[in-house]
């Protein structure tokens, strides 16, 4: 049950935008860290924001359910239980690249393996999630690897051009 709750999670607009947000955010600290920058503040800067963007989706989510006439009866308190449930998947889709940046903190990975690894784990996830979407459209084997190739390559575009802007 756990397995198909993440797989289904991670393949939600909240989770793949947590992801893009996650690594674009990875991307700006590595290259414009200052001298003191350590692998440790790319990660809590990297993850604090994260849960920033999640508590601004979870409240984006539970006041427009709130408000929503379908959910007519809904209490605060299960518009913002609807609100984390459909934005989870943003904090779960940042745990594959966060590995590696925590094995970084620990001096088992240099700072730019570290980074390296977190940002080819982010691009690999989404072409994974890619080959899943053709998969699901019964798609043939050569247009599901198509699409992850280019699901994996519009990501990293999106990265360069959001961790531009930060």
């Amino acid at each position: 049950m756990v397995k198909n709750r993440l797989l289904r999670h991670l393949g939600t607009p909240a989770a793949i935008y947590g992801l893009l947000v996650f690594a674009s955010l990875i991307a700006a600290m590595a290259v414009n860290r200052h001298e003191g920058d350590t692998i440790a503040s790319v990660f809590v800067f990297s993850a604090v924001t994260l849960v920033v963007f999640w508590s601004a989706h979870v409240y984006a989510y539970s006041l427009a359910h709130h408000a929503d006439e379908r959910a007519d009866g809904a209490t605060i308190w299960a518009s913002i239980k609807h609100g984390a449930d459909e934005s989870v998947g943003m904090l779960e889709a940042a745990v594959l690249p966060a590995i590696p940046l925590v094995l970084g903190m620990f001096d088992v990975l240099a700072p730019p393996r570290a980074i390296f690894w977190a940002l080819l784990a982010a691009t690999v996830m989404l072409g994974v999630l890619g080959f899943v979407a053709f998969a699901i459209r019964d798609s043939r084997w050569w247009v599901r690897l198509l699409g992850a190739l280019g699901t994996a390559a519009f990501g990293v575009l999106i990265i360069l051009l959001e961790s531009s802007l930060h």
